[in-house]
């Protein structure tokens, strides 16, 4: 990030002010949503009461003279215990109020070890008056959204039996609501807890702001990384998040212009200047790609002539490292239109396209032709044209169509990895690759691809 200095003359004397555009915020970060698994336990102090907690799932200690609050609780992975003993060694007094910022696992995870507490009326769970909502849909769902989530995290989410979640199946005993901030003092310091419509990863994100200190904690208000353009689609399968209400929402940010924003993953946000420059280029880009669906629906365009075509101007690149325009361009458009796209009647009933492809195989004249076909697309790069064709052969696949299928899939990662580094992009096509590959092996053959 660079830094500009602007020199004001005041009372003879010169105040340096720095000053930071939106070019000058970074396009991409370092980091991915793996390299989240190898974040360690640890208690860094971010001034003399707060401490950053830091770990897979980071959560806050705010100490007071009055007890401690904590903001998000992490994973329940076993990495919590050690998180929570950090909690216990800094801690000045006891815990009296538990604020969570949302329901997904890395934030709620820990709450079980205060249930009791909570239910006796020692302890305050403060959330947003959804989340119970939003942890409904992960609840009520788990065996459908565990088979999505272990193509994409394979070490992380096994498909035994299901274990419960009882962080899940907690009520805030405060529960916040959009327009009716929950203010607070414990111990001299004033808390602000605000719930904006809808957050960056769901409906039931809130912000907790310490107005003396110009802290904020955003939870996952700006997704996994920071800066980058917000998951408003994630393919591991969760709601649509609303463009409008997520620009609303960074416009609360800019509006308190905190000095630190205290980010979930990583590393905090530091500086006035940085801050406005990078929520700006954020709130920005939504903006534009908002705009730029409105022009090409009231246009005519399809939704993937959208996708295609909607890309952020440079000045406006961020990471897509973990959210990704083209994704959020289809969300966009389903959240105004729904899933319905005036291209075929059939779509309006259960027979799936897939119903016919055994016709359409044996009219090719099989699928090694098919394969011959797509390999056509291969030499002329194109190989997500290849890609289509292929998965009409899906359940019928010969020899030929697996390796075509792998050398498709194989150009596709480079592409992935040398462009965007979109992790779940990344963990999807992956996870293709093996499914091919063990597929070939079954038949006999190699796992390579055939180089042509």
């Amino acid at each position: 990030m660079k830094i500009r200095l602007l020199v004001l003359v005041v009372l003879g004397g010169c105040l340096l002010v720095p000053v930071v555009s939106a070019q000058d915020v970074e396009k991409d970060v370092d980091v991915r949503v793996d390299d989240l698994q190898s974040v360690g336990a640890a208690a860094v102090p971010m001034n003399d009461f707060v401490y950053r907690i830091e770990g897979e799932g980071a959560f806050f200690l705010v100490n007071t003279a009055e007890g401690a609050v904590l903001i998000d609780t992490g994973t329940s992975l076993p990495q919590n215990e050690e998180q929570m003993r950090l909690v216990e060694e800094h801690a000045t007094g006891p815990i009296r109020k538990v604020i969570v910022t949302h329901a997904h696992g890395d934030h709620s995870g820990g709450l079980p070890r205060f249930r009791q507490a909570i239910d006796a009326g020692e302890v305050e769970f403060v959330a947003h008056h959804r989340y119970r909502y939003m942890s409904r849909l992960q609840d009520d769902f788990l065996p459908y959204f565990k088979s999505r989530y272990h193509v994409l995290y394979p070490t992380r989410v096994d498909l035994g039996p299901e274990s419960p979640r009882p962080y899940w199946n907690m009520e805030p005993t405060r529960p916040v609501f959009p327009g009716a901030d929950y203010e607070f003092e414990l111990g001299g310091v004033k808390f602000v807890v605000i719930a904006p419509e809808n957050g960056g990863e769901g409906e039931d994100g809130i912000l907790v702001w310490l107005p003396e200190s110009r802290i904020l904690f955003t939870g996952d208000l700006f997704g996994t990384l920071y800066p980058m353009f917000p998951n408003l689609y994630t393919v591991r399968g969760e709601k649509y998040r609303d463009p409008l209400d997520y620009i609303d929402a960074l416009d609360i940010v800019l509006d308190l212009k905190p000095v630190t924003i205290a980010h979930s993953h990583f590393r905090n946000a530091e500086g006035e200047a940085y801050i406005q420059a990078s929520v700006t280029k954020m709130r920005d880009a939504v903006q534009y790609m908002w705009d730029e669906v409105v022009k090409g629906m009231n246009g005519g365009k399809t939704v993937w002539e959208l996708m295609r075509d909607i890309q952020l101007p440079p000045e406006l690149e961020l990471s897509q490292g973990h959210g990704k325009v083209s994704w959020s361009v289809r969300a966009a458009w389903e959240i105004v239109a729904g899933w319905y796209y005036y291209d075929t009647i059939a779509n309006l009933y259960h027979v799936p396209p897939s119903a016919v492809h055994a016709d359409l195989v044996d009219l090719a004249g099989g699928p090694d032709l098919i394969a011959d076909r797509a390999r056509r697309y291969l030499r002329t790069d194109q190989p997500l044209e290849a890609i289509r064709l292929l998965d009409v052969v899906a359940g019928n696949e010969s020899r030929r169509v697996l390796q075509t299928r792998i050398e498709a899939v194989e150009q596709l990662l480079t592409e992935a990895r040398e462009g965007l580094g979109n992790y779940s992009e990344i963990g999807l096509l992956q996870a293709d690759l093996r499914a091919s590959r063990k597929k070939l092996a079954a038949l006999g053959a190699k796992p390579g691809a055939r180089r042509e």
